[in-house]
């Protein structure tokens, strides 16, 4: 590849987003979307190069042409939109469902969201009132294999609608999780309760099975998933 073509290539996607955002930006305050010209315009493109950048746009799902030409954005953009919007809003949404969660149990509650296709990150947590308790893995990376956690993020559950599992982390924790699941039933993330195996087992492990299965319920309810 010439010089020419590799300058080239920066360049080209350096339009494409300006203009991505223009027509992002712009159909936040205006449904009706924006003209060819005043996309061109507002990133200082001639108006023949900002209609190439947006018709690969187009093409990719990320700006759509209503019947008037004018660009607004695309299906894709819309759907990466809510979903960033449920999962940066979910902690938040989540937290009154854990604290009830962790003074059911009195053990640490988490929720926590697939990182990636082998590991699951806790994004919130309440801590337990047991005076040795699961210290708080807010933020931490931990194996979806075989876990809790793994099993209810892949929607692996039992009849009761959560995954127990025991030593599979960390030898003698006991980790009880629920998925959270979205409108459209896709697991969006998984409640947890982990807390020391010589406590959570017989009665208590029982209670926290039921906890856990009501937090995840109220989690969806507070997403307004009926």
């Amino acid at each position: 590849m010439s010089q020419a073509s590799q300058s080239s290539q920066p360049r080209a996607t350096d339009r494409g987003l300006a203009l991505l955002k223009v027509v992002a930006d712009h159909g936040s305050a205006n449904p009706d979307g924006i003209a060819l010209a005043d996309a061109a315009r507002a990133v200082d493109l001639s108006a023949s190069t900002a209609l190439r950048q947006l018709r690969s746009l187009e093409a990719a799902g990320f700006a759509s042409r209503s019947a008037d030409g004018r660009y607004v954005p695309g299906p894709e953009l819309l759907r990466i939109a809510r979903a960033l919007s449920t999962t940066a809003t979910l902690p938040r949404l989540a937290d009154a469902a854990l604290l009830q969660l962790a003074t059911v149990t009195g053990e640490s509650a988490y929720l926590a969201e697939a990182a990636d296709a082998h590991h699951a990150v806790y994004v919130a947590s309440r801590p337990g009132s047991h005076a040795v308790r699961h210290v708080s893995w807010l933020g931490q990376r931990v194996t979806r294999r075989n876990s809790a956690v793994g099993e209810a993020l892949a929607g692996r559950v039992d009849s009761r609608g959560v995954a127990v599992r025991l030593d599979a982390v960390e030898a003698g924790i006991t980790a009880v999780s629920a998925p959270v699941r979205g409108a459209d039933g896709k697991v969006l993330a998984a409640v947890s309760v982990v807390g020391p195996s010589f406590r959570l087992h017989g009665h208590a492990l029982e209670t926290a099975v039921a906890a856990v299965a009501a937090c995840a319920a109220a989690v969806e309810r507070a997403l307004g998933v009926r």
